[in-house]
């Protein structure tokens, strides 16, 4: 049907900062969380900015407000160290229409963030005024990369975003590695890594989070025809608990191409394999593989559909229609050894019907749910050493063409 190759890693560079250093106490840092720190961090980083270097934040609490980093750039936050955002959401500082990101890099080059300390985003305030609705400003983001090559982050703890823990877009050699992502379940659109790139790779991850563990979002409605805005994208060796599962979408308009998921491990999210985009905010989805993936107790362990926010009541409900500017189109994707116990829905795949999900190959995949399968208009959807244990029928199929799976 089709075939995928992927390296052991998709990033080819990591950032190269200088070997400067810049301590934060050395210009008036106090890590006594109480001493707003803005100041004294962003001259160290300023600092950094002329010359290159890494800025250290040693052993401490350190509450701070918003924060820019540059190019050629590495921010250290050390064992013992909390990088603590300033939660007084009244005098929060804004622009452009929005509450700054917490730390924001934009069109830089060769940036690290490392190290064995946290940064805690004191979210709990933000979350509370987004449901009391008293914001008029987006929520501030942990941390925000825009149009940056050569980016690192590793080691660190993530905390309690006010929103997205952390946020990539438009970048390309990326290295997400050995990071923790940690907020309630109940948190507010606290997505844990929400990212468009080329080149990257994220591995050895531990996301528990309020919304997607992971969203791979590519909205770029002018992305050039043949240059997909995501390409050449793995992510292994991770583990998500609570949480939306990995989606992809709902914004899909500039192109994947290339996406592997391996040796990964879903339990308590809502979803585990998530694609959700719909008319009008959709592209083309082509070469997508997941293999060695193990979801236990999730709602919807493989949901892959090009409807969103909901699905018509039934599949006849919606009709052909004439194939519009920024259709979704899904093709090629296999998922290959893949275990789900203790779901609710075994299965949905649910395509739009002038723009069917074609080629999709299900192989060496057990699922115990409580419901079966639902495959609405999908072309050529085959099954290879593949069952499905549930109570009822195995398979419901409108517009489809499957093979390989049997119903009771």
């Amino acid at each position: 049907m089709f075939s995928t190759q992927f390296a052991k890693a998709q990033h080819t560079q990591l950032p190269a900062p200088s070997s400067a250093i810049y301590n934060i106490n050395d210009y008036g840092a106090l890590g006594d969380n109480k001493t707003l720190n803005t100041i004294a961090i962003q001259k160290a980083l300023d600092l950094a900015k002329t010359a290159g270097g890494k800025v250290l934040v040693p052993a401490g609490d350190y509450l701070c407000g918003p924060l820019n980093l540059y190019s050629k750039t590495q921010l250290e936050i050390a064992k013992g160290a909390t990088l603590r955002l300033r939660n007084d959401v009244d005098a929060f500082p804004s622009a452009n229409g929005r509450y700054l990101n917490f730390i924001d890099v934009s069109n830089a080059t060769d940036i690290k963030i490392s190290g064995a300390g946290t940064i805690d985003g004191q979210g709990e305030i933000w979350w509370e005024a987004t449901t009391a609705k008293t914001l008029t400003l987006r929520r501030p983001q942990l941390l925000y990369v825009d149009g940056s090559q050569r980016v690192e982050i590793s080691g660190i703890t993530f905390l309690n975003p006010p929103n997205t823990h952390v946020s990539l877009k438009n970048s390309s050699e990326v290295y997400i590695h050995d990071i923790v992502i940690q907020a309630p379940a109940n948190s507010r659109n606290t997505d844990g890594i929400n990212i468009s790139a080329k080149n990257s790779t994220i591995e050895r991850c531990r996301i528990n989070t309020g919304d997607d563990n992971i969203a791979i979002n590519f909205g770029n409605r002018k992305q050039a025809a043949g240059d997909p805005e995501v390409k050449n994208m793995l992510i292994r060796d991770c583990t998500f608990g609570h949480g939306h599962g990995l989606s992809i979408g709902s914004f899909t308009s500039g192109g994947l191409n290339n996406l592997l998921v391996s040796n990964c491990t879903f339990d308590g999210t809502t979803s585990g394999i998530r694609i959700k985009t719909a008319r009008g905010r959709g592209g083309v989805l082509d070469h997508v593989t997941y293999e060695n993936i193990v979801i236990k107790n999730s709602k919807y362990p493989i949901f892959i559909s090009e409807y969103y926010p909901h699905e018509p009541k039934t599949p006849q409900e919606d009709v052909e229609q004439n194939v519009g500017l920024f259709n979704p189109v899904y093709k090629n994707i296999s998922l290959k050894n893949i275990t789900v116990e203790n779901a609710h829905e075994a299965l949905i795949l649910w395509g739009i019907p002038e723009s069917p999900i074609q080629n999709i190959r299900f192989e060496n995949i057990k699922i115990s749910a409580r419901n079966g399968a639902q495959i609405y208009n999908a072309l050529n959807v085959e099954f290879i050493n593949s069952t499905i244990q549930n109570v009822g029928a195995k398979l419901r199929v409108y517009n489809s063409s499957v093979s390989g799976l049997k119903n009771n």
